[in-house]
């Protein structure tokens, strides 16, 4: 049974600063998968962001990338609730013509496309996916 490790707790981390946790599945020892997020200083929007979500390429199509999003979720939620705010919104970048997969995968677990941004990437579109909680 995969576990997930979180680092840090967000208990660990003080108020007012900008907040970074990575989120790992591990099984006996073998990274499954990682994801990385983050949450401003300031918390009134209620926005935080995936800055990375990977699995292994021989670990794909297991179910780690749903069960990491998931922990994400659950610890951005717990980070906002016990700081006295509110998770209202979740997103993630992605790139256009090269991660067609992980925009499939995104909408699978309820993001939607919300913005492109051009210019940014070289030859592509960066692609912005956000999941709403309220």
């Amino acid at each position: 049974m995969p576990k997930v490790l979180i680092n840090p707790k967000s208990s660990d981390i003080e108020t007012g600063n900008a907040f970074v946790q990575t989120v790992e599945l591990r099984e006996n020892g073998v990274l499954l998968g990682r994801a990385i997020w983050a949450a401003p200083s300031d918390l009134s929007q209620g926005v935080a962001q995936i800055v990375d979500l990977t699995v292994p390429d021989d670990r794909r199509r297991n179910g780690f990338g749903g069960q990491l999003i998931l922990a994400v979720v659950e610890q951005a939620q717990i980070y906002f609730k016990s700081r006295g705010a509110k998770l209202r919104r979740l997103w993630f970048s992605v790139e256009q013509k090269s991660q067609v997969n992980a925009r499939a995968f995104l909408m699978k677990h309820n993001f939607h496309h919300t913005a492109s941004i051009s210019e940014l990437l070289i030859k592509q579109d960066a692609l912005i996916y956000t999941r709403a909680f309220d």
